[in-house]
């Protein structure tokens, strides 16, 4: 739904409006702390934007992953100064890591005795921390409350909204209107306080944010659902107490806050609310090199026209539009043995975009191949390396196979080992190894293992996998006891002792 009236927040005014969109979400020397939810949160708060007639694409500088460097950030302030006019509003989103740092800089105006800082690209030493898990803060790879502060002193616009997502983001509200990073008489501050400023923070000062809840709800807010005066726009204050709300009936150690200094709303978007999430049915199981239909429907709040984005696992595809509600039929098919997962959205005529389903997992073999048995539901993860070592017991339905697949997540690069037992402590019945590469994402990847193994029908064999030491490989795994045939197990101690677990692990096996 276009709005054709405006509000005083808009081009048509004279005001422009200019974003700064920055998440970190890979860190250089620490692949642990990759987040990859920070990545996708800021590609939606971005898509969210560009739909609202408010926005320009050139108005708007995104600095992700390894282009987040503290160079480039401080750039990225410097391009919004230089840009961003009196009438303009402006918007900045962080979000990243953060902590505090055991130095109070000048102008030392921390309660603690603490300034709060945001990692970079660069923001974390490559060697461990012997005082706590979490790895060593790089002084060179970050950026303080106060630097940022100064920042934003140089921003001169009738509006700006400030949107922190990190760990110990509420240090960076810090009474920001009034400039502390300068020794102003009572006077200037008062100028400074009309420099109408919106900050929200996903904790209190004292507390941990959760991955991107924060982020999400507001992004949600922005696309309509935030707008409780039913004026046809969202502001920064309205997105907030979606956020807001939604935090504290579900977190309770979770608290966001907000710094309002703005007369009136700070209007950030007009209404444009999504698709709903996309309903897919079809084969699950089949053959390469065959066509199968699959059946796709969304609905539209407003009754816009829907397209969809599908991601079948070996190509992306487009359709035409469709009505609301309407069932679209695709054909697809997959010439290379595999499991795959299909994921879909649908975006309607004006760019608004639905959520991506759920995947709809399925498995593709050769003509010569039989899937015999197959747990592709997924929910939970489980590390694995040279200590910890994790098995899925199954029954195979046919006397050999040919080879297994396993749904891994690998965010450092590494080999695993692969075995199958005729009991947990029982004789090796095949073995084969593999080394897994790193994705930037922590996506899912389903890899195939070439492992000819002679069986018994009907009798229960265990796959059991170990890796290197370290943490960088995991084993996904259903969050319920989904396969019926077999069970889950792990070892803390390389197999000495294993505990089942009420979960299945994520495997298919090739007859």
């Amino acid at each position: 739904m276009k709005m054709e009236n405006t509000t005083a927040s808009n081009e048509n005014d004279g005001s422009h409006y200019w974003a700064l969109l920055v998440a970190v979400g890979v860190y250089a020397y620490t692949p642990d702390m990759d987040r990859p939810s920070m990545l996708r949160a800021v590609d939606d708060l971005y898509n969210t934007l560009i739909v609202s007639p408010f926005w320009n694409k050139s108005h708007i500088k995104v600095i992700k992953g390894e282009n987040a460097t503290v160079i480039n950030i401080f750039k990225g302030f410097e391009w919004l100064a230089k840009n961003a006019k009196e009438d303009d509003i402006c918007l900045i989103y962080l979000t990243t890591h953060g902590f505090p740092i055991i130095f109070d800089f000048p102008p030392r105006d921390e309660a603690d005795g603490m300034d709060e800082a945001l990692a970079a690209y660069r923001g974390f030493l490559p060697f461990s921390n012997p005082f706590s898990w979490e790895p060593l803060a790089n002084p060179f790879g970050i950026i303080t409350d106060d630097e940022i502060n100064f920042m934003l002193n140089r921003i001169h616009a009738k509006g700006i909204a400030m949107i922190v997502d990190s760990c110990h983001s509420g240090g960076f509200n810090d009474n920001w209107s009034y400039a502390k990073g300068y020794d102003m008489a009572y006077e200037i501050g008062k100028d400074l306080a009309a420099r109408n400023r919106v900050i929200l923070t996903s904790v209190r000062e004292d507390e941990v944010s959760y991955g991107s809840f924060f982020s999400d709800l507001i992004i949600d807010g922005l696309k309509g659902y935030a707008d409780s005066n039913k004026d046809g726009f969202v502001s920064a204050e309205e997105a907030f107490y979606y956020a807001r709300d939604a935090i504290l009936d579900n977190f309770r150690d979770m608290h966001p806050q907000i710094f309002d200094d703005y007369p009136g709303e700070l209007d950030l978007t007009s209404v444009e609310l999504p698709p709903s999430m996309t309903s897919i049915k079809g084969n699950e199981i089949g053959n390469t090199n065959v066509s199968y239909v699959y059946k796709l429907i969304s609905y539209d709040p407003e009754g816009d026209r829907i397209k969809y984005e599908i991601d079948w696992g070996d190509s992306i595809e487009e359709t035409p539009f469709y009505n609301s509600g309407e069932i679209a039929e695709v054909k697809h098919s997959w010439k290379k043995e595999g499991t795959y997962e299909i994921r879909v959205r649908a975006i309607d005529e004006h760019g608004a975009c639905g959520e991506w389903n759920e995947s709809l997992i399925v498995t593709m073999a050769y003509p010569n191949h039989k899937i015999d048995q197959r747990q592709v539901n997924e929910g939970y993860a489980y590390l694995v390396n040279d200590t910890r070592w994790l098995a899925q017991s199954f029954i195979p339905s046919v006397d050999s196979i040919k080879k297994i697949e396993l749904a891994l997540i690998c965010w450092d690069s590494r080999e695993i080992e692969v075995e199958i037992r005729d009991a947990l402590d029982g004789n090796v019945v095949a073995k084969t190894s593999k080394q897994i590469e790193a994705t930037n994402d922590w996506k899912v990847q389903w890899i195939s293992f070439g492992i000819k193994a002679n069986l018994t029908a009907g009798k229960e064999y265990y796959i059991v996998c170990h890796s290197s030491a370290g943490w960088g490989l995991a084993w996904v795994t259903s969050s319920y006891d989904a396969y019926d045939h077999g069970k889950f197990y792990h070892s803390r101690n390389s197999g000495s002792n294993w505990e089942s677990r009420g979960v299945d692990a994520c495997f298919v096996t090739y007859g």
